[in-house]
């Protein structure tokens, strides 16, 4: 229960007990009010299925308990019910699901009741309701692991089973992790070598972080903590072609992206956040609920009554009334009871607090807008300045969030003790000691306090400022949030650089499609030349992005360049073979004739017909194109994906992205 509703039940017990009773219990059931029901799984693709629910109670030997100082708390001891528990240092009373994630880090006892530590927060849990067990005992723990470049977390729902229940992406991998090892982490900011268990609950119990093998540097994943007071740079059209991609003809989430990015102008909430969330609640939009009662995000679905969720008229009112009401003026409003941080989060702070029993669900909804935001080019990863108060988990400082950038300024709230509070910073340059951030509530016309009365939200208007003496920078981006309007052209329209020149459609073809993007928010570049690193991107981009694993093929290809994932896929299917000398030389710039073979052998490796062949003695400077080159040109001009540059074909000269994307658009067309 939040503080409102303590200060409240005071009072009330004072005077009618009858009264606080009934007061209690309605407000129990708002805690849960939008749990999950049913219990799924989820893998790397953020693909969804329903599971049944098991008990996961272990068998354990008393005596060989007593020898071992690595234990774990087993949560899974009743199936799909719900464990209540209280945060250790503030009280604040939390709950998690067992059959969501069982385990749990065991850090003694403390008046009576087990201290642990899960997704992200200290809690003390009555004895009765979970069971403490050797780590030797249990056939699987939970634990993150580097697949592909990405950041995995393997979640175990039964530890009496061996293997993962779940696999979730949490972004890109850091460096200091590497491909295939394993990890544990029971607050997924700070990582511990599978041989250092005890070592990391030693650190826990001391509330430090003193070995863990980023001790200096917590990981934060993105996505997670991305305040929902933030906006995504997709177009209504390409959100929905993502949305298409990752579901079948029969889901509600299909066509949804309009009404995601109007409601996400009007009441302030991220809309890829939002369809992250509404895939994790209703199963990319195939859920009961979904289906027959328009309601993406169990909204009212409460653990007693599931079939209690609302009906809706159509998807379109659900989203909005989500947006507005559920988040804009009550996840997010500072004075709503339910207010732990406006983003997703975990059960140590954000949304997750109170929306859910899985304890894994704002990790879970975040993995979803990173796989979106995957395969639609990344334009919404890292975009934004995120500050954090209270890295290490324990740690509750309740933080004042001001009208002005100095300490005489008006405190229009609070952030509450919890750990990790994620803020979005609007100027990473601070003025006179503070930051200006995005504002978490509403704010009055006169910017003098929070209006709970509406859900409406002005990025520009509604920002504040937070002394840096308490926040830490974990992601410096280059975005500042702005009403994105509508459709604005089908995206485009934000690019200063494009008017309506001869490249236009070209650009608005290979954009909406997410294969190139801006060089950034405002400029596309379509004169700027084209390096080999960004072609391989593109080309990458074109064939969906598959799964690629790191190899050293060429030194300058490091591990976790833009492009290295790109080159080395493209490598491993013959599209390209680097220099004489061994080097790839991602940042030089690519030629036309560079471009046509690549082009040539990527269409070969999808088995296309490349026999067209075109007369390119027609050209008079036909003779400047290279051996390696002439097969390729000639299907070039054969095809009509290349038409020559004034008369010639310039095979040595440099592509513009403009002429790229025309190129990239002539291809996709024929094939």
């Amino acid at each position: 229960m939040g503080k409102i509703q303590k200060s409240i039940g005071i009072v009330v017990l004072s005077l009618f007990l009858g009264l606080f009773i009934s007061m209690y219990i309605a407000l129990e059931v708002r805690a849960e009010e939008y749990a999950d029901r049913p219990i799924t799984s989820m893998d790397e693709e953020g693909n969804i299925c329903e599971v049944e629910p098991e008990i996961g109670l272990v068998q354990d030997e008393i005596s060989t308990f007593a020898n071992t100082n690595e234990k774990i708390v087993n949560f899974n001891t009743k199936g799909n019910a719900v464990t209540e528990y209280v945060e250790f240092g503030t009280n604040e009373s939390g709950y998690t699901n067992g059959a969501f994630g069982a385990d749990a880090a065991y850090l003694g006892e403390s008046n009576g009741k087990i201290k642990f530590m899960l997704s992200g927060v200290i809690g003390l849990v009555d004895k009765g309701q979970v069971q403490v067990i050797n780590k030797s005992s249990a056939k699987a723990l939970s634990y993150y692991t580097v697949s592909n470049g990405w950041l995995v977390h393997k979640i175990v729902t039964n530890v009496n089973n061996g293997g993962a229940a779940s696999s979730v992406r949490c972004g890109k991998a850091p460096s200091y992790l590497s491909e295939g090892g394993q990890y544990f982490s029971y607050d997924g900011n700070y990582f511990y070598r599978a041989d250092s268990f005890g070592v990391m609950l030693e650190d826990y119990k001391h509330n430090n972080r003193n070995n863990a093998i980023n001790a200096a540097a917590p990981y934060f994943n993105y996505f997670q903590y991305l305040p929902l007071r933030s906006t995504s740079n997709y177009s209504a059209s390409v959100l929905d072609s993502l949305i298409i991609a990752k579901t079948t003809s029969e889901s509600k989430m299909r066509g949804i992206g309009d009404s995601l990015k109007k409601n996400q102008d009007s009441y302030g909430v991220n809309a890829i956040l939002t369809a992250g969330v509404a895939a994790n609640e209703s199963g990319w939009g195939n859920s009961y609920y979904a289906k027959y009662k328009n309601n993406l995000f169990g909204i009212a679905a409460v653990d007693s009554n599931p079939d209690n969720a609302i009906a809706f008229p159509n998807v379109s009112t659900c989203i909005k009334d989500f947006m507005e009401t559920y988040m804009s003026k009550r996840y997010l409003n500072p004075q709503n009871w339910v207010y732990y941080g406006a983003f997703l989060g975990n059960k140590g702070s954000g949304i997750n607090v109170k929306y859910a029993s899985d304890p894994y669900w704002g990790e879970k909804a975040a993995a979803h807008a990173w796989n979106l935001d995957d395969h639609g080019g990344s334009l919404d990863q890292f975009a934004y300045s995120l500050g954090i108060k209270d890295p290490v988990a324990g740690v509750h400082q309740d933080i004042n969030v001001r009208a002005a950038s100095n300490l005489n300024s008006k405190v229009l709230y609070t952030t509450g003790s919890q750990s990790n509070v994620a803020f979005l910073i609007c100027d990473k340059n601070s003025q006179s000691g503070f930051y200006q951030v995005q504002s978490d509530g509403v704010l009055n016309a006169s910017k003098s306090g929070i209006d709970n009365n509406s859900g409406k939200y002005d990025f520009n208007k509604m920002r504040l400022f937070v002394s840096t003496d308490y926040i830490s920078i974990i992601n410096e981006g280059n975005k500042e949030n702005g009403n994105s309007g509508s459709d604005n052209i089908s995206g485009i329209g934000q690019f200063q650089d494009i008017n309506g020149g001869w490249f236009y459609e070209y650009v608005k073809y290979v954009y909406d499609r997410g294969i190139m993007t801006g060089l950034n928010q405002t400029t596309f570049g379509p004169t700027a030349i084209l390096s080999r690193g960004q072609f391989a991107t593109i080309l990458y981009r074109m064939a969906g992005q598959p799964n690629v694993s790191y190899s050293n093929v060429f030194p300058d290809v490091p591990q976790g360049a833009f492009f290295t994932l790109p080159v080395l896929w493209a490598y491993n299917n013959g599209i390209i073979t680097g220099y004489n000398n061994g080097y790839f030389g991602p940042p030089d710039l690519a030629t036309r004739e560079q471009i046509a073979t690549l082009m040539y052998r990527y269409a070969k490796s999808l088995g296309y017909d490349t026999s067209a062949k075109g007369d390119i003695n027609v050209f008079p400077d036909t003779n400047k194109v290279s051996g390696f080159a002439k097969e390729a040109m000639v299907w070039a001009v054969g095809s009509g994906i290349i038409k020559g540059d004034q008369g010639k074909l310039n095979p040595q000269g440099r592509l513009s992205r403009a002429q790229c994307a025309t190129i990239i658009t002539r291809f996709m067309e024929l094939y």
